[in-house]
C-alpha cells in the first residue's frame, strides 16, 4: 500500500490522521444526523445546537474547561 509522504498542516491533514476538536466533532455529527433525515439546514442547525448543549452541560457538570479559557 502506498504511504502519502506529503507534509500537512493541521488544517490540511486527512481527518482520519488527526484528532478533531469538540466543535469539529459536533459539526460532523450534526451533518451525519441531518443526512439521515434527508439533509435540511434546519435539521442540521437543530442537531448542532443539541450536540453543543450536551457538550456544554457535560463540561459544566465536570467543572472542567477543555477550551483552555
Amino acid at each position: 500500500m502506498y504511504k502519502d509522504s506529503k507534509q500537512y498542516t493541521v488544517d490540511q491533514q486527512p481527518l482520519d490522521e488527526r484528532k478533531l476538536d469538540y466543535y469539529e466533532l459536533a459539526v460532523y455529527c450534526a451533518a451525519a444526523k441531518a443526512q439521515e433525515e434527508e439533509f435540511r439546514w434546519d435539521n442540521f442547525i437543530d442537531n448542532l445546537s443539541f450536540i453543543c448543549d450536551k457538550f456544554a452541560s457535560h463540561i459544566k457538570s465536570n467543572s472542567t474547561s477543555h477550551s483552555g479559557l
